[in-house]
């Protein structure tokens, strides 16, 4: 092989290279897009609140009661400014499917306006320090 074939294959082989590392690249970017809500909150829900939503009486709020919630001045805002949620690892667009799973799916809340980016966001940029005091507040 003279030094001109070694530099067509030298080139083909690093554009092949570079083909296959867009190829994963573009392969991974999808494997990180939106997870489906359901295993969202697997990761980073039931730990604390148990697959079904339960919680523990003791520590950990039931969101199997968050409907009415709903239906109260403030019961939004609260929703979302409680700790686990507005500091939760996730940004707005991933948070905001994942509340409105928890209360179709989990709370069963049978009518609501469902959840958008920007409230989540904007609601999230103040939580609560203390929830359970915050709680007794809304009427």
């Amino acid at each position: 092989m003279n030094a001109t074939d070694f530099a067509v294959a030298f080139i083909v082989f690093l554009l092949a290279e570079g083909t296959i590392l867009a190829a994963s690249a573009a392969l991974a970017s999808e494997a990180s897009a939106e997870i489906p809500s359901a295993e969202a909150y697997q990761l980073h829900c039931s730990g604390c609140h148990r697959p079904d939503g339960s919680g523990d009486v003791r520590v950990v709020p039931s969101l199997r009661e968050l409907a009415p919630l709903l239906d109260v001045p403030g019961g939004r805002a609260y929703l979302v400014r409680v700790p686990g949620v507005a500091q939760a690892p996730l940004d707005s667009a991933e948070l905001a499917p994942l509340l409105n799973y928890v209360l179709r799916e989990i709370a069963r809340a049978e009518s609501f306006v469902p959840f958008t980016e920007s409230e989540v966001e904007s609601l999230r940029r103040s939580p609560l320090r203390d929830p359970v005091a915050a709680r007794p507040t809304i009427p």
